[in-house]
């Protein structure tokens, strides 16, 4: 190596030596004039990830505690402790332990989880032969068994004589629907009256 490319390769190296220089005062700069926001935005994301974990953690200890209060239920129903329990962390496991266990028992109870309301609501009314109460809980679009519900307002009307709202209540009943059979086997009963 000539003199002059040794010279010039100490001049690239400190040139790199001074820009490594001016970045760190550039970046301790930075950080003193910083240093505040930056550790505050460093604490708030640690608490935030240390917030929703406990959150997590709190919500999946609820939901085992609930679901074994809800076995206990279902073994005992007087069980007063599982009550509380299942009341205070999830009502509706509650109210869905006491619609199972009333139907262990044949009696029939209104509750508050969505799908088994109406169902339960749906039962009540046809133990009564109630067409109105049928059609309340028929008009609720998340009802599950519309087309059951139609056939047994049907039935109703024939079994009240009502021959001719019974055919229009079969009507109803579209061809895809998985009561069609029980609905054909009343129409053709229906065709001599």
């Amino acid at each position: 190596m000539s003199l002059k490319e040794n010279v010039d390769f100490i001049k690239d190296e400190i040139s790199t030596e001074e820009k490594f220089v001016e970045g760190f005062f550039k970046l301790e700069k930075f950080w003193k004039k910083y240093k505040v926001v930056t550790i505050g935005a460093i604490s708030v994301v640690i608490i935030l990830v240390a917030g929703i974990s406990i959150n997590n953690y709190q919500t999946k200890q609820n939901n085992i505690n609930a679901n074994i209060a809800f076995d206990e239920l279902l073994v005992n129903s007087s069980n007063v402790k599982a009550q509380a329990t299942l009341k205070e962390l999830n009502p509706t496991l509650l109210s869905i332990v006491n619609y199972i266990n009333s139907a262990k028992n044949n009696k029939k109870v209104v509750v508050d989880a969505e799908y088994l309301k109406q169902l339960s609501q749906f039962n009540i009314a046809l133990d009564k032969n109630d067409i109105n109460a049928i059609n309340k809980v028929e008009l609720d679009p998340k009802f599950l068994l519309k087309e059951y519900a139609l056939f047994q307002k049907a039935l109703i009307q024939t079994l009240n004589k009502d021959y001719k709202k019974a055919k229009t209540t079969l009507a109803l009943i579209p061809n895809n629907s998985s009561v069609v059979q029980l609905s054909t086997q009343l129409s053709h009963y229906l065709l001599t009256k």
